[in-house]
């Protein structure tokens, strides 16, 4: 399917590509990227292909940007200092003194799916506070985001994806200019929709699927896609992909003949305590439980 294979390389774009792999320690989980940013004096200039925040982790002086237009603005940034970089909107950063920054970056469909599933609103438009701006609720996240990326343990993909997710909502919340209420979409998809995105799930459950391209399997607009598929199938399409992989997870672990931290590998977890995790919230009982029927 050629269509949703453009849809997945542009949904795999992430902030990753602007910011040097030397700068430290990244992640990526189903709802974003996250990057502890040291960086050394420079310049750079970019368009963000996903809605990038940087909360500033060590107080920076003489800051010179833009976003958005020519205007430059020169400020200092202290701990806590939130940028909003909007998918699509031009940017220029030019800084005298290493930057320290924790780095959230979002692609506009799962903030979108965001959007849908808290508020049921669409057509989310984020307005960049101004230069300088301090956000303390933002800062704590943040941190703690930041402690999971640069301790000596693995980071914790769904713990992350937690923090990703929350902040997401106080991005929503805090920093949207207007969100526009979506025509809801009269019934489900289409009987041969629902197929091929089923098919599509089955092959690619392991992988990170996003919305967009799931959207672009059906054939419908991304942002009614997620009601529609609610609607079809009950559940939303990150709870059905959920499942996906529990069922072949389940399915592993009866036959006895893999490790649980094997099993987590070839099901799309990030590892064994992600897939215990999350079995346990959704299936009630650890892989070991299930395995040794306790």
């Amino acid at each position: 399917m050629r269509f949703a294979g453009e849809a997945r390389e542009r949904a795999d774009r992430y902030v990753f590509d602007i910011i040097p792999e030397s700068a430290g320690p990244r992640r990526t989980s189903m709802r974003g990227s996250v990057i502890n940013s040291v960086r050394n004096p420079g310049s750079q200039t970019w368009v963000a292909r996903e809605h990038a925040v940087a909360i500033v982790l060590a107080p920076s002086r003489g800051l010179r940007a833009s976003l958005g237009s020519d205007r430059i603005t020169q400020y200092d940034a202290p701990v806590g200092c939130l940028v909003v970089n909007p998918a699509g909107v031009d940017s220029t950063l030019a800084w005298t003194e290493t930057r320290t920054n924790l780095v959230v970056a979002i692609p506009p469909d799962v903030l979108s799916e965001l959007a849908l599933q808290e508020f049921d609103l669409g057509n989310v438009e984020l307005q960049p506070p101004d230069f300088g701006t301090v956000d303390p609720l933002a800062l704590g996240i943040a941190q703690r985001i930041s402690v999971e990326l640069t301790r000596k343990a693995p980071s914790n993909e769904l713990y992350l994806d937690s923090l990703v997710t929350l902040f997401s909502t106080h991005l929503l919340r805090t920093y949207t200019s207007r969100m526009t209420q979506l025509p809801t979409p009269k019934g489900g998809l289409s009987a041969k929709s629902a197929r091929r995105v089923q098919e599509y799930l089955r092959e690619h459950f392991t992988e990170k699927v996003h919305v967009a391209e799931l959207a672009a399997v059906a054939g419908i607009s991304p942002n009614h896609f997620i009601v529609r598929f609610a609607k079809t199938f009950g559940m939303p399409p990150h709870r059905y992909l959920i499942n996906l992989r529990l069922d072949r997870a389940e399915e592993l672990l009866a036959a006895g003949e893999i490790s649980i931290a094997e099993i987590a590998f070839v099901t799309g977890f990030s590892d064994q305590s992600h897939l215990a995790t999350t079995m346990k919230r959704y299936r009630g009982k650890t892989p070991m439980e299930f395995r040794f029927g306790r």
